[in-house]
């Protein structure tokens, strides 16, 4: 690979990875994830795509490039998102649990005992 070839990859990856992240914003990584998932996906499935694609297209790399690079950095990137998005919730659930068993003991250990019953006792000051 050449430089241009691989700054195209880079570039079209970028791309790829923040306009999928700003159009989907539940699956977002912030400008950053976005980016690094961008080009990651845009180095995995730019060649991937290429190789696919450019019999077909007839020598017309650097468009089958850029296209590739920009379908690898979305997917990578909505991949990230949906396992981003699973492990926190899963965080989530694991938090609440654990903090309602907490929660349940502690207020176990500070309820006060109810008043001993018997005949001697009396509520109030004595006499």
């Amino acid at each position: 690979m050449d430089f241009g070839t691989i700054l195209t990859t880079f570039l079209a990856g970028l791309a790829g990875g923040n306009i999928t992240g700003s159009l989907l914003k539940r699956l977002s990584l912030g400008p950053v994830g976005n980016s690094i998932a961008g080009v990651v996906g845009g180095f995995l499935g730019g060649p991937a795509v290429v190789n696919m694609v450019n019999p077909v297209t007839q020598g017309g790399f650097v468009w089958s490039n850029i296209l590739g690079s920009g379908i690898g950095g979305a997917v990578v990137m909505v991949v990230a998102g949906l396992v981003k998005n699973w492990w926190d919730k899963r965080q989530a659930q694991t938090k609440s649990s654990s903090f309602r068993k907490d929660q349940d003991v502690t207020q176990s250990y500070t309820k006060t005992p109810p008043p001993p019953k018997s005949r001697d006792y009396q509520e109030g000051p004595r006499p």
